[in-house]
């Protein structure tokens, strides 16, 4: 009986070692892919203003591994209204190709990105890091550009920096043009950063 009450507990504690093990290494691979995603966001790639929340932004892909996106939101509505009607506000003009579609051309590019750095002052803001997997991009390789598009429904992961670290606030699934609006719209990032709340965010 003795010998068996041993061996019972000689289980439990193997049983439950495993468990630890297993959880820790879960942790520690899932540590390991936030870390890999966080180094891709790079704070000196071209900045340009989104047309949908008229801050400043840089959007990129790094085939492999996804499209990484930084917005820089406001913490004023000071700076927020400086951003407003930029082009306009800069003489920056927008090109259209043979089908329709708007774009910067490199030299307009280049101009807003000076102009945005000449005056930014990263104090003024709180930054949010978004990335998506590869998975759900379609490269058109007929493209010279390296242009893409993304298919629904989506993974998206939403980081925020806080000093030097870029830590994960949200994790979310796009499914629909109505929830890729609502994080498309400052609002939601304010919220979530708690700029209006009596908090300042970063």
């Amino acid at each position: 009986m003795k010998k068996i009450v041993v061996v019972a507990i000689s289980l439990l504690l193997f049983l439950s070692c495993s468990d630890g093990k297993k959880g820790k290494q879960e942790k520690g691979t899932a540590n390991e892919a936030i870390e890999k995603i966080t180094a891709g966001f790079d704070l000196h790639k071209e900045l340009a203003v989104d047309l949908m929340m008229d801050i400043p932004s840089s959007i990129y892909m790094k085939e492999g591994e996804g499209q990484y996106s930084i917005l820089y939101i406001p913490k004023t509505e000071e700076v927020l209204e400086k951003y407003k009607n930029f082009d306009q506000k800069n003489n920056i003009t927008i090109s259209a190709d043979s089908t329709g579609n708007l774009f910067y051309s490199d030299e307009m590019s280049r101009k807003t990105d000076e102009i945005i750095r000449s005056s930014l002052n990263i104090k003024d803001f709180c930054i949010i890091g978004r990335f998506i997997p590869s998975q759900y991009l379609k490269i058109d390789h007929t493209s010279t550009k390296g242009e893409y598009s993304i298919s629904m429904p989506y993974e998206m992961q939403i980081y925020k920096l806080i000093g030097n670290e870029w830590q994960l606030a949200n994790q979310v699934v796009i499914s629909d043009f109505s929830g890729y609006d609502h994080y498309e719209s400052i609002k939601t990032y304010r919220d979530l950063l708690g700029i209006g709340k009596g908090e300042s965010g970063n």
